[in-house]
């Protein structure tokens, strides 16, 4: 292994986001978000890199976008920003090395884990309240889900060496969500009166069932099925080889 195939990069990347979860159970990618975030890799040789990454994404959904009566009579929409660190452990199918003629192009796929803060909010009747503090699910006051969880992490994509220093990649990326809140949206109705007084806000009702079709443990959502948040990112990063990096192979 070559002295200057070690070193680190460092760039940032920009793409839309699209969450999946009880407010687009069918995986629509029409209505995207925007993301981007910040990348640092230690490239320990030609096809093993370790990338650490601090990202942002916008993710909303809207049940009024979709034409099934289910959707259609919840009526719920929600929007959050994410904020996110993660690393992954990226592993290059073909040899790869910025400046050199037969090994500047190779499809990847990393995997690794993330913690991400959340905090949903929903805008009803011309009001903006975050979700989280409601108990829109009928939660305790001190129960109410957490708003920082950790996630898996899988990419893949391409990268493309431009020269023996910059690079430009394509990634697609999904999370493992270890919470089905990111959305507001999981279980059954409570009893609109009971969160009202609990909250102390006579809102908490119209931010659980904006269009007064519940009853108490009518189901508002799937818990089986996590939510998760995604991406297609364009990067760009600078290469400084030359650096030593630990040995992890021969």
């Amino acid at each position: 292994m070559s002295y200057g195939q070690k070193g680190i990069e460092a760039g940032g990347w920009i793409g839309p986001s699209v969450y999946f979860g009880d407010l687009n159970p069918d995986y629509d990618i029409t209505h995207p978000g925007i993301a981007g975030g910040l990348i640092v890799k230690y490239v320990f040789n030609d096809r093993i890199n370790l990338k650490f990454g601090a990202n942002y994404l916008y993710v909303h959904g809207d049940d009024l976008r979709y034409d099934n009566n289910f959707q259609q009579q919840r009526g719920l929409n929600f929007r959050s920003n994410v904020w996110e660190l993660g690393s992954e452990l990226e592993f290059n199918f073909f040899a790869f090395k910025p400046g050199d003629r037969e090994k500047f192009f190779t499809p990847f796929l990393s995997a690794g884990i993330g913690l991400f803060k959340f905090e949903p909010k929903a805008t009803y009747q011309g009001m903006t309240k975050k979700l989280r503090m409601l108990g829109t699910e009928g939660q305790n006051i001190g129960e109410e889900y957490a708003s920082t969880k950790f996630a898996g992490i899988i990419s893949g994509g391409f990268k493309y060496a431009l020269n023996n220093r910059w690079i430009l990649s394509l990634t697609a990326s999904t999370r493992i969500l270890t919470t089905d809140y990111l959305d507001d949206v999981s279980t059954t109705y409570p009893d609109l009166l009971v969160i009202e007084s609990l909250r102390n806000d006579p809102d908490a009702g119209l931010f659980s069932d904006p269009t007064e079709n519940s009853y108490v443990g009518k189901q508002r959502g799937d818990s089986v099925n996590k939510d998760s948040y995604n991406y297609i990112g364009i990067g760009v990063t600078y290469f400084f080889g030359g650096l030593q990096c630990p040995d992890i192979s021969k």
